[in-house]
């Protein structure tokens, strides 16, 4: 009887969960005037951190990003760094495939 009370529970925490990793998203915001913004920031090994960025229809953006060990890239797996944005909000994720922690620099710019 006890087992059947817990279920309920243990499927509440894991659509939290869940919840919580694809709702987990860093703004990135350009400055007045600017074109483009730069954001650094660790990442551990096998994890992605996606970011958000807002533009406007026709615009594109490029992105570069870089780590110490060469081991951050962009989820999307494409060699190019650029991209057609679409109005609204635009989403690039990045990739640590190494096997341990590292820093990154992403830089963003817009045109």
């Amino acid at each position: 009887m006890r087992s059947t009370k817990r279920v309920p529970l243990a499927v509440c925490f894991i659509v939290l969960g869940v919840t919580a990793v694809v709702s987990a998203q860093t703004r990135i915001r350009f400055a007045r005037g600017r074109t483009s913004a730069t954001v650094n920031g660790s990442i551990n090994r096998g994890a992605k951190r996606t970011f958000a960025l807002g533009a406007r229809s026709g615009q594109t953006f490029s992105g570069n990003v870089s780590s110490r060990n060469g081991c951050v890239k962009f989820t999307e797996g494409s060699t190019s760094n650029s991209y057609t944005t679409h109005p609204g909000d635009n989403v690039v994720s990045i990739t640590n495939y190494c096997g341990r922690a590292t820093s990154f620099v992403l830089t963003v710019s817009i045109n």
